[in-house]
């Protein structure tokens, strides 16, 4: 879990909760506690409200047949009382398609300047907040990264810095960009030096899912893998033997996804 996840669950840990369980045999009518070892002639069911609560006392109890406030305490004994949690917390740094552990099977000779793309869509609205791109040796020179609508419309535009030798590169656009639920829309590169990595026949068969964006099949899309030669950044949309150039976005969801958890695994 983030760094905002585990400050929830340790604001969950101070709540006063209740839940009322039952309790079958045990207990005398007449205890001060649970558990304190009295026993009935005749096995019985009764109800407990046990709660977890501030640091005022805790493990909390309430004898009663309904469900009552808690607030007696017994040895400071946990009695495995709960909660299912969850909050919209706001991502940190963006869901992509592929993660940081996934790498490319080849990379391209060093050669002419050429812009690759994939197409994709979400599940749902939210915000493009960058580009990715994975990067081999001799993929050298200034990269831009771009969005575009499926019908070439430029939607944002950044030029990479700081790059790493090789592997996984990403920029942040100016402004996050909003894009419609189940909606296509084209991520590229300006690879100004060609080596750019690949797999062949990547899209032929599926999406690559990666809920909630998908990278869209070849077949019934106009194919995916595409491409663009060209020293600018152009619209990619030559298809190449369904081929992954491993582009990749940031991508934020409009109603964050729910952090779920609870105090004990």
């Amino acid at each position: 879990m983030n760094h905002s996840t585990n400050r929830l669950l340790r604001l969950v840990r101070v709540l006063a909760l209740g839940l009322l369980v039952s309790a079958c045999g045990g207990d005398d009518a007449g205890d001060t506690a649970p558990g304190s070892g009295a026993t009935t002639t005749a096995s019985r069911s009764r109800a407990l409200a046990v709660a977890v609560a501030p640091s005022s006392g805790n493990g909390l109890f309430a004898v009663g047949a309904t469900p009552t406030f808690p607030t007696a305490t017994s040895r400071s004994k946990n009695y495995w009382v709960d909660v299912s949690f969850a909050s919209s917390v706001p991502l940190e740094t963006g869901l992509s398609i592929w993660s940081a552990t996934d790498t490319p099977a080849a990379t391209a000779a060093a050669g002419s300047s050429i812009n690759l793309g994939v197409k994709f869509k979400s599940d749902v609205d939210g915000f493009i907040t960058g580009i990715r791109f994975y990067k081999g040796a001799v993929n050298t020179g200034t990269h831009v990264g771009a969005l575009w609508s499926s019908t070439g419309a430029q939607l944002a535009s950044a030029t990479f810095t700081d790059e790493s030798a090789t592997g996984w590169q990403q920029v942040s656009f100016a402004s996050p960009v909003p894009i419609t639920a189940n909606t296509v829309y084209v991520a590229s590169y300006l690879a100004p030096k060609g080596g750019y990595s690949f797999n062949n026949a990547f899209f032929t068969a599926a999406n690559i899912d990666s809920p909630p964006l998908h990278a869209l099949k070849s077949n019934g899309n106009g194919g995916n893998g595409v491409y663009a030669n060209g020293s600018t950044l152009t619209f990619p949309i030559t298809g190449s033997q369904d081929r992954n150039f491993w582009v990749d976005v940031t991508f934020i969801p409009a109603v964050p996804p729910p952090i779920v958890g609870t105090i004990w695994p």
